[in-house]
């Protein structure tokens, strides 16, 4: 099966153009100020995906390093090879690599007070075409679990910052914590 081109790296900005039959997923969530500067810092790591439920390479994403991603869905573990694509202070991005059920690419990037998980993707295989509606499904649930960790590090930046009155927010004088 031959796949479409797509400019390495296209998933860091928003997308202009879309290769024919590939997929675009896309979600975004606004950061405060105050948490822009840890929600960068999860999402440079492979521990925003570790948090998302996946089994990740060691070290941080770097540009060029090539890994296994591994998920674990209704019992079977699926190992999904990738290679980093980018890798900056705001963020990173990989590719697909054989072997993965999908072939594209998928970034999670901190741009300016707004963080966006985007991929583009396809079916790998003539056997993942035929599952391609539960592929979407998984990415979409995927993709909304990225919000959800983003959210909750947003949340707990906030109520690790002290309140007007020197107590951390969220909390109020007297209550344990």
């Amino acid at each position: 099966m031959a796949f479409p081109r797509y400019e390495r790296g296209a998933t860091r900005h928003p997308l202009v153009r879309v290769p024919a039959g590939m997929r675009v997923d896309e979600r975004s969530l606004p950061v405060p100020s105050d948490a822009q500067d840890g929600v960068a810092a999860l999402i440079r790591s492979w521990e925003f995906k570790r948090r998302v439920g996946f089994g990740t390479p060691e070290g941080s994403p770097t540009a060029g390093h090539e890994g296994l991603l591994s998920k674990r869905v209704l019992g079977v573990l699926f190992r999904e090879p990738v290679r980093v694509v980018w890798a900056a202070e705001n963020g990173f991005g990989y590719e697909t690599m054989p072997g993965h059920p999908l072939y594209g690419e998928e970034s999670f990037v901190l741009d300016g007070a707004v963080f966006t998980a985007r991929s583009i993707s396809m079916p790998a295989t003539l056997g993942w075409r035929l599952l391609a509606p539960a592929l979407r499904l998984l990415q979409r649930s995927t993709h909304a679990r990225y919000i959800r960790v983003v959210s909750d590090e947003v949340a707990r930046i906030s109520d690790s910052r002290p309140g007007p009155l020197g107590h951390r927010s969220g909390h109020r004088p007297g209550d344990p914590g």
